[in-house]
């Protein structure tokens, strides 16, 4: 009997001295049989903002229009999921440019043609565009708001295509491309039959642009800048893109669009815009496009500009230049980042990249992962590996305003995984925002101390880019003291309880498919 009972105190003697030197006693793990299923959300107070752009390029079309036929009404789908997405958490949806295209009905929308056509009017051969018509598209807004969910249009505001006939144009001496003649034959003629002048009664000339890459008459490609035409100024000088550039030094063509920028926001609903090809625009206009249409209404209207700027000092100098509190832009130097991520990267770098952790800019940050452009089939693979690790990270962050991108939600299969960072971020994201000192190449951490009024919110991330799959530990100041935590994501079993000081040793564990955690505060039924 003696021999026993020295036995078993010998084991239980040893299995404490391996939890002492593992950190398994008192402040750390322990084995506990709750499920999360035991747990409740804290209250609701607040909703951070998260957008979810609400289209891809393929988007009904092929195999998807095949495999996805409801997304052929895009309006009439949204409609329909509004109720899920405001559960989840999104507050916004970017939609894709809503107007009357070149292509119309299989035009994503960038080929600008009209406007103030949202699929109203008898253009290019239909009177819906891609993703429905007007009415469709005005109920859709109606009911998105109903759930608490703001809309944000895409502005193509760079150009325009599809001209409705041609004229006869003499080039500028200094025009990059010239034909024997010195003029071509431009598509610069829109004239809108089928609108009729409803909305507005401005039509299109050669004087309205400053150049245009198709010469119909020689059927010959170049860029071609017309007579007593600049380029527009932008802090990079040289700002032609692509169809009839948009000439924004001409009074008249300041006024229609300005015009039809205050009805999209104070007639149709919206609450803001992603404007395209930002960068290529005249900045002076940009400033006072977004400084006029803000005037215009009593929303705190929206504005994220697309400058593909992958050096956060340019897109800082980009910023500057166009000089107006107001606008936003997409955080590409972050992203940059995460295509490091891919085949590896020393994680301590991600406490410094991106605008999002630029002093005086991080509030000015929308932060992605993918999109459009960046995620396109046969062009452009995007983010494939580690993608779920910086979800988590812009998802869980203090500053930069999130987007979630529906290929990756609805059709990459990413939904599941995806709506616990989005739960984390709606729940539980709040607080400030404190880098951990032991980062280390593989292993990120970072910590939302949680709001002094709100119980159990707050959060600890970790993220690895490691693929050993073995549990890894780091000793973290959670900032609350004395409390339990447990793994969000499912990916690390049991609880960690932290010291009198917040200490406690949080775990993520290193590998591609499961390197993500989100360790929030329990609140028990």
């Amino acid at each position: 009997m003696k021999s026993k009972i020295k036995f078993s105190l010998y084991v239980t003697i040893f299995l404490i001295t391996v939890m002492i030197f593992t950190g398994c006693l008192g402040n750390s793990l322990i084995t506990d049989q709750h499920q999360i299923k035991d747990y409740i959300t804290p209250s609701n107070i607040l909703n951070n903002e998260t957008i979810m752009q609400a289209f891809y390029w393929e988007m009904g079309t092929g195999e998807y229009l095949k495999n996805y036929s409801e997304e052929k009404n895009l309006w009439l789908l949204l409609e329909e999921r509004a109720l899920e997405l405001s559960e989840i958490g999104i507050t916004a949806l970017w939609l894709p440019p809503a107007n009357k295209a070149m292509h119309g009905i299989f035009d994503v929308g960038y080929a600008t043609y009209d406007l103030w056509d949202l699929g109203e009017f008898d253009q290019k051969g239909t009177v819906r565009t891609k993703y429905g018509t007007k009415k469709e598209l005005e109920s859709a807004i109606e009911v998105l708001h109903g759930n608490g969910i703001k809309v944000y249009y895409d502005a193509v505001l760079n150009h325009r295509m599809g001209a409705d006939s041609t004229e006869t144009v003499r080039l500028s001496p200094y025009s990059p491309n010239k034909t024997n003649n010195e003029e071509i034959s431009a598509w610069t003629k829109f004239n809108f039959p089928g609108r009729n002048n409803k909305y507005s009664d401005f039509q299109w000339n050669w004087r309205h642009f400053d150049g245009t890459d198709w010469d119909q008459k020689s059927q010959s490609r170049g860029i071609f800048l017309f007579e007593n035409k600049s380029w527009d100024e932008t802090p990079y000088g040289y700002d032609y893109l692509m169809g009839a550039d948009v000439d924004y030094e001409n009074p008249e063509v300041q006024e229609d669009i300005t015009n039809w920028g205050n009805w999209i926001i104070n007639e149709i609903g919206f609450d803001g815009f992603r404007l395209d090809a930002v960068k290529h625009i005249d900045y002076r206009f940009i400033n006072q496009f977004i400084t006029d249409v803000q005037k215009s209404s009593n929303k705190d209207v929206f504005f994220v500009g697309e400058a593909w700027i992958e050096n956060v000092d340019d897109l800082v100098r980009y910023l500057n230049t166009v000089n107006n509190e107001d606008l936003k832009v997409f955080d590409f130097p972050l992203r940059s980042a995460f295509e490091d991520m891919i085949n590896g990267t020393d994680m301590r770098t991600l406490q410094y990249t991106g605008l999002v952790n630029r002093e005086g800019y991080k509030n000015r940050a929308v932060t992605f992962v993918d999109n459009h452009d960046t995620n396109r089939d046969g062009e452009n693979p995007g983010i494939y590996r580690r993608k779920y690790q910086a979800y988590a990270y812009i998802l869980t962050r203090e500053h930069g305003i999130p987007v979630v991108y529906w290929k990756d939600y609805y059709i990459y299969g990413m939904k599941e995984e995806l709506d616990k960072l989005l739960l984390a971020r709606k729940y539980y994201a709040y607080g400030p925002g404190y880098e951990v000192d032991n980062n280390d190449e593989d292993v990120y951490s970072y910590v939302r101390a949680g709001l002094p009024d709100v119980e159990g919110d707050g959060l600890v991330l970790m993220i690895s880019d490691g693929e050993s799959g073995e549990i890894i530990s780091k000793r973290i100041n959670s900032r609350q003291p004395n409390t339990t935590f447990y793994d969000y994501t499912g990916h690390v079993q049991g609880n960690i309880i932290t010291d009198e000081r917040g200490y406690g040793n949080f775990k993520v564990r290193k590998s591609e498919n499961e390197g993500w955690s989100v360790w929030v505060p329990v609140i028990e039924k």
